[in-house]
């Protein structure tokens, strides 16, 4: 522990390999069924073991498995004996009460994180979902993820889309084309959360203007053109005016400088290439905003809302 504290790096004198190799083993075997040589070619190989272990040493691990409670069967063919675990007592006991946290510091990491941390945070969770119990509770846990019901594939190829700069044509479902899908261009910029909801931001071929797309309504990627463009889109810079309560902190994003501030009235300028993500910022301070300029962005503001107005008595 000492060392572990004042190095900040985990060595080979923090390891017990006892208790590693046998952790090792219970993992590969829930994996499914292995072989002793199965077993010996994958402890050779480990990054930290590199380790030739005899078929009576494996049988001293498996034979300490089942002591602890973990049912192991064995099953021969082809003149090949392999075994599995088919059952074992580690149950994780996550309950009502527990459930409200895992989830509360689970959203609050979706805020800070890459994408790509956020998959495999995805993944991490998904694997633990299968040892709890109360099918509520699992269901309550997997639907958290911003990623939830969104094909894994699909996020990895946009990821390497967004990191090069790749123009991707995809089948994109929205309001404006009817609830149809339709075949859309874009030139990729960055893959990143929103408002807890997956978005690919980018330039529109078909408009020439730069805006962001929600993952969840890509059905499918029709086709990647991995050649590198430059992204080059004009800035929009949009003043408002926030009215702050008193004693209230207000957190400014990177993109954003108060250029005024007057008892609790702050004057705020926001610059960014992505129209849909200023549009996003204003909206998420309700009736505390108000834009000041330009003229072109305060017209789509109060358009956006009558759109939502409208959406609501549609609706009612």
């Amino acid at each position: 522990m000492k060392e572990f504290l004042k190095t900040n790096t985990v060595t080979y004198n923090l390891m017990s390999f006892t208790g590693f190799k046998s952790i090792l083993i219970f993992s590969l075997l829930l994996e499914g069924p292995k072989s002793y040589s199965e077993l010996q070619e994958i402890l050779k190989n480990h990054e930290y073991l590199h380790e030739t272990i005899s078929s009576d040493t494996l049988r001293v691990y498996l034979n300490s498995l089942r002591e602890i409670g973990c049912k192991i069967t064995r099953k021969s063919k082809n003149g090949v004996t392999r075994y599995s675990i088919d059952s074992h007592p580690f149950v994780l006991n996550i309950d009502e009460k527990q459930i409200p946290s895992i989830i509360k510091v689970y959203k609050a990491l979706t805020q800070s994180i890459e994408v790509s941390d956020l998959l495999a945070l995805q993944q991490f969770f998904a694997k633990i979902s299968q040892y709890i119990q109360d099918d509520e509770l699992k269901e309550k846990l997997s639907k958290v993820s911003p990623l939830y019901n969104i094909d894994s594939k699909i996020i990895t190829d946009l990821m390497a889309c967004a990191q090069n700069n790749w123009e991707i044509t995809v089948q994109y479902n929205s309001l404006s084309t009817g609830n149809k899908y339709k075949n859309i261009t874009i030139l990729a910029d960055k893959l990143h959360i929103s408002n807890r909801k997956l978005y690919l931001s980018g330039v529109n071929s078909e408009y020439d203007t730069y805006a962001s797309f929600l993952v969840s309504n890509i059905n499918n990627i029709v086709s990647i053109n991995m050649h590198n463009r430059t992204l080059d889109v004009p800035k929009l810079t949009v003043s408002y005016e926030y009215s702050k309560d008193d004693n209230e902190k207000f957190e400014l994003l990177s993109c954003e400088k108060i250029i005024n501030e007057e008892n609790n009235k702050l004057t705020i300028e926001i610059t960014s290439n992505n129209k849909f993500d200023i549009t996003q910022r204003i909206l998420s301070h309700s009736t505390k905003c108000k834009v000041i300029s330009p003229d072109d962005f305060k017209a789509h503001i109060i358009s956006t809302l009558k759109q939502m107005k409208e959406g609501y008595i549609e609706k009612h």
